[in-house]
C-alpha cells in the first residue's frame, strides 16, 4: 500500500468521523432547544466534563486515535514487508 493512498483513507475515515460528529451535535442542540434549553445551558453543558457534549467529543477523539494508530500499524507493517523484500 502507497504511503499517499493510506493517508487519503486516513482522511476520508477522519472527515466521516468528524462530520458524524457534527450532525450528532446538531441533533443534540435541536432536542435541547425544543426541550426549552438556553444557549447559556448548553453553553455550560459544553463545558461540563460528564455531560453528553463531553462525552461524544471524547469518543471522537478516541475514533480519531483509533484510525491514527491503524494508519500508522499499516505504513510500519509495509516498511517492514519491503524491507524483508530487499534482504
Amino acid at each position: 500500500m502507497k504511503a499517499n493512498a493510506a493517508l487519503g483513507l486516513f482522511r476520508a475515515k477522519a472527515g466521516l468521523v468528524l462530520d458524524q460528529w457534527v450532525d450528532r451535535m446538531k441533533v443534540f442542540i435541536v432536542e435541547n432547544q425544543i426541550a426549552g434549553l438556553s444557549k447559556a445551558a448548553l453553553r455550560e453543558m459544553r463545558t461540563n466534563p460528564t455531560s453528553r457534549w463531553a462525552l461524544e467529543r471524547e469518543a471522537l477523539r478516541k475514533a480519531i486515535k483509533r484510525e491514527v494508530a491503524g494508519l500508522v500499524n499499516r505504513v510500519h507493517t509495509q516498511a517492514y514487508i519491503e524491507e524483508l523484500k530487499r534482504k
